[in-house]
């Protein structure tokens, strides 16, 4: 005889989807409340699905600085928060100002919204 306060697998992935979108919500709120304190830049951009090419493509926003003295951290919009880590989209280093190159595991047929949040750090470099 079933269990009736058993989930089946279905409802059990429909849950952890609910709360990996929770989760993500909450971790764009933490980022949005260090930038108005006045910690850092919220920089938001859009990922074009048609724009991917060999797997990669190539962002350009004003506020990307490739310097020591930033600490940059990025996460998908709670919307497509899950589509980000079933795709395996991921961010390079900025090593150009201006530019950075999001590569994937599996091409989204999406686009996806992503918030890069830049951190002033202390460095040894003086």
């Amino acid at each position: 005889m079933a269990d009736k306060n058993k989930m089946t697998s279905l409802e059990q992935l429909k849950m952890a989807a609910l709360k990996a979108k929770e989760d993500s919500a909450a971790r764009i709120a933490a980022l949005a409340a260090l930038v108005a304190a006045g910690y850092g830049h919220l920089i938001t951009v859009t990922l074009p699905a048609a724009n991917w090419s060999g797997r990669a493509q190539k962002i350009e926003h004003e506020k990307l600085l490739a310097d020591s003295g930033y600490c940059y951290f990025v996460c998908g919009d709670a919307e497509c928060f899950m589509d980000c880590g079933d795709t395996g989209v991921k961010a390079d280093n900025i090593t150009v100002d201006g530019e950075i190159t999001f590569r994937c595991e599996v091409t989204p047929d999406k686009d996806l919204t992503v918030h890069i949040l830049r951190l002033e750090v202390e460095t040894d470099e003086q």
